[in-house]
């Protein structure tokens, strides 16, 4: 049994919470014992707990927190651990620094952003990702990236984040549709992203309104439609009150976070992506796992699932308006689409977008 230590700081509720906790419903108790190491508590923290990963609270409050690092190795001596999987650079330091004061652990790290650094940080990665074993770069994209900024290519290891598809499909819920009384006929679009900048919040609202107007002028009447917006964010309560100045708040779902995911993309009809950088995309996994339709905007990874070509999403640019109102609007006029994307999507994820395949390979670097 390998004994894997995840640190992060915030156990928050994106897209990192969700690989952790998928490796951990293949791996923990599974030729692996997870173990989770925090500094700041958030909503996903009960979704370890209840999967019986011991929790351990560790205040990290720089990427040279000495203390910290000190802290880590205690940690990692009373429980045995052999490896350190971090996921974002504070983190990564602090698991460097504290193997540098001897603690003898392998160290992989996750890129999970699709995000130029500033050249003293980049400068500063050379350096220090050189003690760690692998660093996985979780699409294409990244994986250029890394390069560009000088990583070591025997460092990178390309592994793609799969999906557990029992876990997402099955039978259309109306739970969620119930809750927030939407009649059963509207066609209901999904967002799930954390309301930041590069989610690209702002690009949607005025999507939306766009489609809005178009949907007007021609004097459009027979569509009915809500859009559902979850997660949570700083930009949150800025988004809403953009929603209110374009008079599409009557439209639009706010829900805040949510840990009931599945339920909510079951209860849905067509699912957007609308970040301006994405490394890659587990919501777009998780919405083509509940039988939905994608359109998706070309930032990044999430071109290497919606592609150009494919047969279960549409590909837009980030910031043009007028083609993901289009976009929205085909769907939005042709149920009979929605069924046959929704199909077609479900066979491309059992094909190349796996769990097991992920949680193999991830496994391999842990042994």
């Amino acid at each position: 049994m390998i004994n894997v230590l995840h640190l992060i700081n915030v156990t928050g509720g994106g897209g990192t919470e969700s690989y952790i906790y998928s490796l951990a419903q293949k791996l923990h108790n599974n030729r692996c014992k997870f173990f989770l190491v925090y500094s700041e508590e958030g909503p996903s923290l009960n979704l370890f707990k209840n999967l019986g990963i011991e929790t351990i609270k560790l205040s990290m409050n720089s990427p040279y927190d000495f203390k910290a690092a000190k802290q880590l190795k205690k940690i990692c001596a009373d429980k045995s651990i052999d490896v350190i999987h971090t996921h974002f650079l504070r983190e990564n330091y602090i698991s460097i620094i504290s193997k540098v004061l001897g603690n003898n652990v392998k160290l992989i790290n996750t890129r999970h952003m699709l995000i130029k650094n500033s050249k003293s940080v980049v400068y500063s990665n050379r350096f220090m990702t050189k003690f760690n074993y692998k660093v996985i770069a979780v699409s294409k994209a990244v994986e250029e990236l890394l390069m560009d900024e000088g990583i070591l290519p025997n460092k990178i290891q390309l592994i793609y984040t799969g999906i557990d598809l029992d876990s997402w499909s099955s039978e259309k819920n109306l739970e969620f549709r119930n809750e927030f009384n939407i009649d059963k006929d509207d066609i209901l679009i999904a967002s799930v992203a954390r309301f930041s900048e590069e989610k690209g919040h702002e690009f949607l609202l005025n999507s939306i309104a766009a489609m809005k107007n178009i949907i007007e002028s021609k004097e459009i009447s027979d569509l009915k439609f809500k859009f559902v917006l979850v997660g949570d964010g700083n930009l949150l309560n800025k988004t809403m009150e953009l929603a209110q100045n374009l008079d599409i708040n009557n439209d639009i779902i706010f829900t805040g976070h949510r840990n009931d995911i599945n339920h909510i993309l079951r209860a849905c009809d067509l699912f957007i992506s609308h970040s301006k950088s994405e490394a890659f995309g587990i919501s777009i996994l998780e919405a083509l796992a509940s039988g939905l339709p994608v359109i998706s905007t070309d930032s990044g990874g999430s071109r290497e699932i919606i592609t150009p070509s494919c047969d279960f999403g549409t590909l837009i640019p980030y910031g043009d308006k007028d083609k993901l109102a289009e976009s929205i609007l085909k769907f939005l006029s042709n149920k009979n689409l929605i069924k046959i994307y929704s199909k077609n999507g479900l066979n491309f994820l059992s094909n190349n977008f796996n769990l097991d395949n992920t949680m193999e390979e991830t496994y391999n670097l842990y042994s």
